[in-house]
């Protein structure tokens, strides 16, 4: 019996140790970077020098390269604003920082080949940024964006609003850095198994099923009223604690999906948007990826042409 147990424990080593190196091999694993740091402004970003590829799925479904610039963001090239050259910012969450494109092909990218590369994009994006993340970086970074031409500020008006002020999250960071979740992470096996949802049945038992968030549609109208006008209070709190340069910042928005309360308040103050709803509105091919609802590649190509476009018609010197 206890031969049995041996010979039964020795082959579930092996059959892991295969499967891990088969996850290896075909690089099946998500390999998003991990490693964060906070600023000396409070602003979380990802370590610097990171390289490797984002997995969607159990067949890699979306399998694109990241690479991590020296300030801290995934792009393909540095951020070396100067009074020489025409610089735009877009500022964002996740649909900017891309991981589920190769940065090489990113949508600040696009941007370049439609204005015939005689602009430098720098792409300010990080998965779980809001309003006041972003402005806080662009009063945090005044030279760099004194500098810069044109700032778009990618916003999602359920999502962005919901606080005031920034506030760092250490714990966060220092977990990422702890002994445990580098062994943990460094597992491919469990990685793998992890992003293909092998053990949500497991966490729902121990943690309980997260409850789930109302979408904007299942929110009755009186609902939706107070929140706009909360959230509309949480902008102008956030504007007047790190300012906004009404010249230069424009919002990049949905307006289809942005209350109309927010969009009267930028028509009375002065606060530029450009709307890509019409855009993607006319577009019959689909314009998001099925699984994770990001942006696709023809989403991106759709996004930079609205930008460049504008920027043609605002900017004399394209």
């Amino acid at each position: 019996m206890k031969k049995f147990v041996l010979k039964i424990g020795l082959y579930i080593i092996l059959v892991l140790l295969a499967l891990e190196g088969l996850v290896r091999v075909f690089h099946l694993y998500n390999d998003v970077p991990l490693r964060l740091y906070i600023d000396e402004y409070g602003i979380q970003k990802t370590v610097p020098g990171q390289v490797g590829f984002s997995v969607t799925g159990n067949r890699r479904m979306n399998f694109c390269e990241f690479r991590i610039n020296k300030s801290g963001y995934n792009s393909y090239r540095e951020f070396t604003p100067s009074a020489d050259k025409i610089e735009i910012a877009l500022i964002g969450d996740s649909f900017i920082e891309g991981f589920n494109q190769h940065y090489y092909d990113s949508t600040g990218k696009k941007i370049e080949n439609n204005l015939g590369n005689h602009v430098e994009v720098y792409e300010y994006g990080r998965g779980g940024y809001d309003m006041a993340d972003q402005l806080h970086i662009i009063n945090s970074y005044k030279k760099d964006f004194d500098l810069i031409d044109h700032v778009f500020i990618y916003m999602k008006f359920e999502n962005d609003f919901k606080r005031r002020e920034i506030k760092p999250d250490h714990a966060l960071v220092n977990l990422k850095h702890t002994f445990k979740f580098k062994i943990k992470n460094y597992i491919r096996l469990l990685k793998y198994a992890n992003g293909i949802g092998l053990f949500d049945v497991v966490k729902n038992m121990i943690y309980g099923k997260k409850l789930q968030i109302n979408t904007e549609d299942e929110v009755d109208a009186k609902e939706q009223q107070r929140l706009a006008l909360e959230y509309l209070d949480n902008f102008k709190a956030v504007v007047e604690r790190y300012g906004f340069n009404k010249e230069k910042n424009t919002f990049l928005l949905d307006k289809r999906k942005t209350s109309p309360l927010f969009i009267e308040y930028c028509d009375k103050m002065g606060y530029k948007y450009l709307d890509f709803g019409p855009a993607f509105e006319k577009e019959t091919k689909p314009t998001i990826l099925i699984y994770d609802r990001h942006w696709n590649d023809r989403g991106r190509t759709i996004i930079a042409s609205v930008v460049a476009e504008y920027i043609k018609k605002i900017d004399k010197r394209l």
